[in-house]
């Protein structure tokens, strides 16, 4: 089968991004006299956008599992301040990932990631990618509708008109597995990304993809 419409994860499946998120994570916890976090442990909390990442990140401020609103405000606020200012000091794309995307010019792509539609834009357009996709949507783009519901894949579809027996979704995450079985659609599983070999196993990916290479066999 041939697909037309690649539908990428940005986090782990098109760049690594992990330094600098943990970087803003950690300059949060300063602000509350708190304890910095290895990057690998903030990767692990990576996939379920800014509210997960902050609940996980930062537990010193709840109570009963729960932060408070205006504290969760606050903390929101700290992370988009630090995160901006970090926001690709060491991001790249993975090593193949501008051949994958020039090798594949001719088909439409978009990317559909659960960080804010505002941080991926900023991002792909800094890392010169940005010329590649129709649609870079974030986990605010459908009003807080992210991955793992269908909604967002099932939207993007239908607003680039094109058609989901050839549509296809490349991640890294339960949640793009997720999220594509339940939109009808095929995915394709990263092993260089965030997640290792038996947290992907588990949801029975349709392509496993060992490098961003692989993804062109695939799609062709």
């Amino acid at each position: 089968m041939s697909f037309n419409f690649l539908i990428f994860d940005l986090d782990g499946t098109l760049i690594d991004s992990q330094r600098d998120i943990a970087s803003a994570v950690n300059s949060v916890r300063e602000k509350y006299d708190c304890d910095h976090l290895p990057v690998e442990l903030v990767r692990s909390y990576l996939g379920n956008g800014i509210d997960t990442l902050i609940k996980k990140a930062v537990p010193e401020k709840m109570k009963k599992g729960i932060i408070k609103t205006e504290v969760r405000a606050e903390l929101f606020r700290l992370f988009e301040f630090y995160y901006e200012r970090c926001l690709t000091d060491t991001t790249v794309t993975y090593p193949g990932v501008i051949e994958m995307l020039e090798a594949l010019k001719s088909k439409k792509k978009a990317i559909l990631s659960n960080k804010s539609e505002y941080f991926a834009y900023k991002i792909v357009k800094r890392l010169k990618v940005s010329d590649y996709f129709i649609k870079v949507w974030g986990g605010d783009s459908l009003k807080g509708v992210r991955k793992p519901d269908p909604k967002p894949i099932t939207d993007l579809i239908k607003l680039t008109d094109s058609d989901i027996s050839k549509s296809l979704m490349i991640g890294d995450s339960a949640n793009d597995f997720l999220a594509a079985k339940s939109a009808g659609i095929p995915c394709v599983a990263v092993l260089y990304g965030y997640s290792d070999i038996e947290q992907i196993k588990q949801y029975n990916p349709d392509f496993i993809a060992k490098t961003p290479k692989d993804i062109i066999d695939i799609v062709s």
